[in-house]
């Protein structure tokens, strides 16, 4: 599932706050999450954000039975310049459950600042009910981006 959103911000603007820590861990709790931790490792050809952040979710109950509202999860998010600007894939693995969240991002410049582009998949791999979860857990990855992008702007 693809998203994309026009930020009135350069793409450096942007990239600074995506892997400043404090920047973060502030986003972080300031959306309802209850705890972060964030390593920012910086490389000579990208720059790797290492989160583990804890969540509590209403769940519906079909899902209530199988998975606890409260999750950790650890997401690892690389970076790299490309010629288009910068990219960015990421795994979220939530820590009790065999459901893993693949993404792909990309910052293009525009004349009035850049485009954020995100496309999600998620595995699930759980007998009977793989797709289902998939299905909700993507719903729940896009409003908590949603979320996460209305605070971007704001803070730019």
């Amino acid at each position: 599932m693809s998203i994309e959103y026009e930020i009135e911000a350069g793409v450096d603007q942007v990239y600074a706050l995506l892997t400043d820590p404090d920047y973060l861990s502030e986003r972080s709790l300031a959306i309802g999450e209850l705890s972060v931790e964030i390593e920012v490792q910086e490389g000579d050809a990208e720059t790797t954000v290492i989160m583990k952040r804890t969540v509590v979710r209403d769940l519906p109950g079909w899902l209530a039975k199988i998975f606890s509202p409260e999750q950790e999860f650890e997401l690892v998010e690389t970076w790299r310049d490309t010629e288009q600007g910068l990219q960015a894939s990421y795994i979220l693995s939530f820590l009790s459950q065999p459901v893993t969240v693949y993404a792909d991002i990309s910052l293009t410049p525009t004349d009035d600042g850049c485009i954020y582009e995100i496309e999600h998949r998620c595995k699930a791999k759980i007998p009977l009910i793989g797709g289902r979860v998939e299905k909700y857990v993507l719903g729940q990855i896009i409003e908590g981006c949603d979320d996460e992008l209305v605070y971007l702007a704001e803070a730019l």
